[in-house]
């Protein structure tokens, strides 16, 4: 089985607070909706045909989810919380990095030596590793299909790709998806890597 993963597009959080963490219902913008449009025809011109759409349950991947499967006539699985993004604290939504408070500060600098540690409302390293490893788990069920596109979030996606790449301590796991790029309705493998 191929399995595409596709980035959500711009979300409204990401149009008006680029830096912030995004709060998990903050919903699709117009632009990520035209974003998500566009990867969709690109994948119909690859003849890229998915036999579902995995997602997250977050409004802005949930919608790009929905868009992707009318425009490409597959199913849309019930959102999957598996496929959220990591959680960041409570005390960081929706705020960038000036505005961080110092219990955060301090946790950030402690959390790669104690990874299952977690503020509140937030997701320890720990938790990231094991869901981006129960993500990779749960395709393996799926190998009966041709395709599988699954619409997460860019830290997430970026955990499994760390995964993918040997990564096997939930601290290295973090550190490479906070480093991980891809844009707005991008695609991982990157969609000219699609056979």
């Amino acid at each position: 089985m191929t399995t595409l993963w596709i980035r959500h597009g711009t979300s409204r959080d990401g149009i008006t607070r680029p830096h912030a963490h995004a709060r998990p219902d903050t919903p699709l913008s117009a632009r990520g909706a035209a974003q998500i449009a566009a990867t969709a025809h690109a994948l119909r011109d690859r003849g890229v045909q998915p036999a579902i759409v995995l997602t997250s349950p977050h409004p802005r991947a949930a919608t790009s989810a929905e868009i992707l499967a009318a425009l490409l006539g597959v199913p849309r699985a019930t959102p999957n919380p598996l496929y959220a993004e990591w959680r960041a604290p409570d005390c960081v939504l929706g705020k960038g990095p000036d505005e961080y408070p110092s219990e955060y500060q301090t946790w950030r600098t402690d959390r790669l030596r104690d990874p299952d540690s977690a503020l509140a409302g937030g997701e320890s390293l720990t938790a990231l590793y094991g869901r981006a490893m129960a993500a990779a788990v749960v395709l393996g069920h799926l190998a009966g299909r041709n395709t599988a596109l699954i619409v997460s979030h860019r830290v997430f996606i970026g955990a499994v790709a760390a995964i993918t790449a040997g990564a096997n301590r939930p601290q290295d796991v973090f550190e490479a998806a906070r480093r991980f790029t891809l844009a707005p309705a991008g695609t991982w493998p990157a969609l000219a890597e699609v056979r």
